[in-house]
This record gives C-alpha cells, sequence and structure tokens, in this order.
C-alpha cells in the first residue's frame, strides 16, 4: 500500500496515538491532561477500553491508554504478579481450610462464616487501595469467594434453603454490577454477569420452574444490556452472549425432562430467547448508531467528517453480535417447539430475509455496520435453505443466492459478501462436478440445473477483478461444461465420438481465441484440451466406437490439427507477456 495512500495514513496516524496513550500510562501520565481528538465514531467506549460511558468522557482517562496498550491480557509484570499473588492466596486459604475440615476443627456454620470473612476481607482492602488495577483484582476475589460461600452453604451444608441462597447469590450479583459501575471495572461486571448467569446452574436447575428460570435470566440479561449501553465494555457483552445463550439452549433442550415444562414453559422460554435477541443482537447496534449519529452532530459544519478504518478486533466483535444471537435464538427455538429440519430452514429464511432489510435500511445511515447485516443474513440464509430445500431445488436456491451476493458484492457490499458467495460457490460448484460424475442417469430437471449453474460459473466471472478469481471461476465453467457433454452425449448412438468432437471443437475455438487475443493462458487452456480429447480418443473411444468411426476421427483430427498450425500463422499475435497471471476479460 502507497503511504500516500489515505487509509494507510489514517491507520499509522491511529497506532501512533495508541503508542503515545500507552507512554503516557506508563510514566504516570494522564492522556486527559493534554488536548485529546475527539473519539471517532467507530471506536467506541468500549472498543478503546471499556472505560467510558455513552457519550461522556472516562472518569479514570488513564484507563483507555493502559486497555488501548493490550488490555485486560497485556503484559505487565506488576499487574501479573498481582493477580498470581491473589490466585496463589485464595488457594493457600482454600486448602487450609480443606485441611481444618479434614482435622474436624471446624462446623459446617464456622466453615461458611469462615468463607465470607475471607471474603469481606478481600473486598474490604481492594475497597480501600487507591491502586485501581490490583484494587479491581482484590475485589473481583472478594466477589467470587462470596459466591463459593454461598454454594456451600446450600448445596454442602443446607444451612439454608433454596430461597435464601438464591436471593443472597441476586445480592452478590448487583452488588458486583454496582462496584462494576461505581469503580469503572469491567472487570466486576464480567464477574458479576458470570456468577449471576450461572447461579440457577450451582444452586441446581431441579428448584426452579420454567417461568422463574426465563424471569431471573431476562433480569439478568436486561442488566448486562444496560452496563454495555452505559459503559460499552465488550468484555461484559460477550459474558452475556456466552452465558445467556448457553442457558436459554439447556433450559430449552430440558424442557420435557429436567424442567418438566409444557405449552406454558414453551412460551416463558421462547420469549427470553426473543428477549436475549434484542438486548443483545440488537441494542448494541442502537448503541452504535447512536455514536454515530451524535459524532456527526459534533462535526457538523466542520470539514466532511470520515470515520477510521475498523480493526480486524472491531470487525470480528460485529460480525459476531449480527452473526451469534440471530442463530441462537433460532436455534433454541427448534429446542423449544422440537421443529423439524424443514420448518426450521423456514424460520431461518425468514431471519436472513429481515437482516437483508436491516441492511438496506441501515447502507445509508452506517455502511459497515450494513454489510455485517448484510454478512448475518448470508449465512442464516445458506442455513435455512440446507435444511428446508433438497436436490434441484437447493441446488437453484444456493446458485441464486451466490450470484446474488456477487452483485452487491461488486456494488460495494464488502469483502464479506464476497466472501460469502465464494464460499455458497465453492459448495455448489464441488456439487455439480460430484453429480457430472456421480450417474449418466438424469432428467430434465438435473440437466438444466446443471447447466444454469455452468452458466452462472461463467457470467460471475465478468463481475471479479482479481485474476486468480476470475481464472478459477472460469476454469469451473470450461471443465464442468465438458464433463456435462460427456454425461449428455455418451449414451446416445456413437456418443463417445460425438464427445472427443465436441471436446476438440471447444479446444479449438479457444486456441483461434488465444491467438487472435495473444493470451499465453487462453492458449495452455486451449492446448489442455485438445490433449484430453486425444486422450480420449486412445483411452476411450478406440474400444467403445467402430473401426470406421475410429479412422475417421483420428484422420479428422490430423487433419486439422495440421490445417490450424500452418494455414492460419496471420490470425496470431505476440503473447502478452503478463497473461500468465491475468486472464482476459
Amino acid at each position: 500500500m502507497s503511504t500516500s495512500d489515505p487509509a494507510s495514513v489514517e491507520e499509522r496516524l491511529a497506532r501512533l496515538e495508541r503508542m503515545v496513550e500507552a507512554l503516557h500510562a506508563r510514566l504516570g501520565e494522564s492522556p486527559a491532561t493534554t488536548e485529546a481528538p475527539a473519539l471517532p465514531p467507530q471506536t467506541n467506549a468500549g472498543e478503546r477500553g471499556e472505560g467510558a460511558a455513552w457519550g461522556q468522557a472516562p472518569r479514570y482517562p488513564h484507563e483507555w491508554a493502559r486497555d488501548a496498550a493490550g488490555g485486560m491480557l497485556r503484559w505487565d509484570g506488576q499487574t501479573w504478579l498481582n493477580r498470581i499473588g491473589i490466585v496463589l492466596l485464595l488457594l493457600g486459604v482454600a486448602l487450609l481450610f480443606r485441611y481444618s475440615i479434614d482435622q474436624g476443627w471446624l462446623t459446617p456454620g464456622v466453615r461458611v462464616a469462615f468463607g465470607a470473612a475471607v471474603g469481606a476481607v478481600l473486598l474490604g482492602i481492594g475497597l480501600a487501595m487507591r491502586e485501581r488495577r490490583f484494587a479491581a483484582v482484590l475485589v473481583g476475589g472478594g466477589i467470587a469467594t462470596f459466591y463459593i460461600t454461598g454454594w456451600a452453604a446450600f448445596n454442602l451444608y443446607a444451612l439454608v434453603g433454596y430461597l435464601p441462597a438464591f436471593a443472597g447469590m441476586i445480592g452478590i450479583t448487583l452488588g458486583a454490577f454496582w462496584l462494576a459501575l461505581h469503580r469503572d471495572a469491567p472487570l466486576l461486571a464480567v464477574l458479576g454477569a458470570f456468577g449471576g448467569l450461572g447461579t440457577p446452574l450451582i444452586l441446581g436447575i431441579s428448584y426452579a420452574s420454567p417461568r422463574g428460570l426465563a424471569l431471573y435470566t431476562s433480569f439478568i440479561l436486561a442488566w448486562t444490556a444496560g452496563l454495555y449501553l452505559r459503559r460499552g465494555w465488550w468484555s461484559v457483552l460477550w459474558t452475556s452472549i456466552a452465558g445467556g445463550w448457553l442457558l436459554l439452549a439447556l433450559y430449552a433442550n430440558w424442557l420435557p425432562t429436567v424442567l418438566r415444562g409444557g405449552a406454558g414453559g414453551q412460551a416463558w422460554v421462547q420469549a427470553a430467547a426473543v428477549f436475549a435477541w434484542l438486548a443483545l443482537g440488537v441494542l448494541p447496534f442502537a448503541r452504535r448508531l447512536g455514536e454515530l449519529r451524535a459524532a456527526r452532530a459534533a462535526h457538523a459544519g466542520e470539514k466532511p467528517f470520515r470515520e477510521r478504518r475498523w480493526t480486524e478486533a472491531q470487525a470480528v466483535h460485529w460480525n459476531g453480535v449480527a452473526l451469534v444471537s440471530p442463530a441462537m435464538a433460532l436455534a433454541c427455538t427448534a429446542l423449544v417447539w422440537r421443529l423439524p429440519p424443514d420448518a426450521w430452514g423456514m424460520w431461518a429464511v425468514g431471519a436472513a430475509a429481515a437482516y437483508a432489510a436491516g441492511a438496506w435500511a441501515l447502507h445509508r445511515a452506517d455502511g459497515r455496520l450494513a454489510r455485517v447485516l448484510l454478512f448475518a443474513s448470508s449465512l442464516l440464509l445458506s442455513a435455512g435453505l440446507l435444511a428446508a430445500l433438497s436436490g434441484e431445488a437447493l441446488l437453484a436456491a444456493l446458485t441464486a443466492q451466490a450470484v446474488g451476493l456477487h452483485l452487491l458484492a461488486a456494488r460495494g457490499a464488502g469483502p464479506g459478501a464476497r466472501w460469502m458467495a465464494h464460499k455458497v460457490f465453492t459448495g455448489v460448484a464441488a456439487w455439480v462436478l460430484f453429480r457430472l460424475v456421480e450417474s449418466a442417469a438424469t432428467d430434465p430437471r438435473r440437466v438444466m440445473a446443471d447447466l444454469a449453474v455452468i452458466g452462472a460459473g461463467f457470467a460471475v466471472s465478468y463481475l471479479l477483478r482479481a485474476p486468480g478469481e476470475v481464472l478459477a471461476y472460469r476454469l469451473f465453467a470450461h471443465v464442468a461444461a465438458m464433463g456435462w457433454l460427456w454425461r449428455e452425449l455418451a449414451p446416445l448412438e456413437g456418443g463417445q465420438g460425438i464427445v472427443t468432437i465436441a471436446w476438440g471443437a471447444m479446444g479449438l475455438t479457444l486456441l483461434l481465441l488465444a491467438g487472435r487475443r495473444g493470451s499465453a493462458l487462453l492458449e495452455r487452456i486451449a492446448i489442455c484440451t485438445l490433449l484430453a480429447a486425444v486422450a480420449k480418443l486412445f483411452l476411450v473411444d478406440l474400444a467403445a466406437l467402430d473401426a470406421l468411426f475410429r479412422v475417421v476421427l483420428f484422420l479428422g483430427f490430423g487433419a486439422v490439427f495440421l490445417w490450424v498450425s500452418y494455414a492460419l500463422p496471420a490470425w496470431w499475435r505476440a503473447p502478452a507477456p503478463a497473461d500468465s497471471a491475468a486472464p482476459e476479460r
């Protein structure tokens, strides 16, 4: 990429900004003391370090620089020693606790009180510390200790009933969320989301009803969605996505057995799945659009507003958010109602249409989000078609999808649409090639479906720009056409000879076209086609055709080859040197 390319310059400026912020963090300085550039709209608070409210400055600006330098997993010897130390301390306390139990020193009540005391000490020390990086680890250790203590009090020692234990777990979760907001610590929010979503499994799912589980899961997801809307913490969002959908899938799978839920239970779990899709799959996009609108309003009257290009992490994040929630919502729906594959496939096709409509609605407001939704729509459509259709109908539908994606990509739908189009057409092409060699028994629908795919492959090559992609699609069309002719003509009287003549005609046509255009690559393909026809003469036709037919074929091919090589010397041009890498368009 040229250094004068605007995209390259923007990427370098962004990298320099991150390096300067990281240096400020290491020297103990705050970037807020200097004039800071406005937050780019696509770089929301969550993307820059999970430390700022929506549309507000971060409470602790140095957190952005710290996270920009590597986030929670960056290499910092002091921080990692602190984390390892708290883990070793907790393990030591656990071993001491275990030893005391083995020696019979502690009664169940004392054991639970001891665990609560350890959690309170860790929490108090963490809240009293000024160094927030270390404080968050200590506070998180205290919250984790409270969760373990609550589990032991109910499951191990039966000191409390289910409802008090459940209420205590909810209190711990809400406390973790409040501390996360108050101290601007995403680690505590992640711990609260993990513990809150895991509470039904920790205490035992058989104690609850489908309605209670659905309402409780929706309550926790509402809290985590609110945290994401306010702070933009990616880690909290993905913890909710992973834990929330896993729980709902388990509920849906256990409805007829463990949960013993009837139609009412199915409706509650289905409603929870719809709510999870809204909270985890729709609200993040609404937040993104709100940020974009605010940023454009802030730049009103200035020079044209340009957004920075997404990093790889940002692209993965938004594509995942767009795809995981609808896919899991459909999976939960299939489990709740025990849908057959064709019915589930139609639901998936409907979801794909809805996401395609969303992409169309967003293409002016935010083209990148529109491309993300289109990518998710194409994946859902492929899955739905595979489940709902079969045979020629499925082949035609997948071919139409691939061609449509190529058309959209040619009109600016982005690399995701092009990537998906390649993958869908690759599957279609492999299927057609297998059908061509599978059997000679065909019906008109199969014949026309295969021929339509071959024509689509050749037509799509004119929508592509990369020479390798153009070559791949045209080679498929050429090889598939040869196989189609062999399958359809070979069963006829003297069909093997007709196939050989057809192959020879294809090769000669390509050879003449290559000579006229000076295309070395096309010339090689033509010669390979002619060699295939000659090989068929020796390997197949000598045994399958009458003697007179064999004589005519050999004499005819020999005469045609000699005539082309000697009678049409003026037809040829010098091959283009670059043509070996770029096919003629």
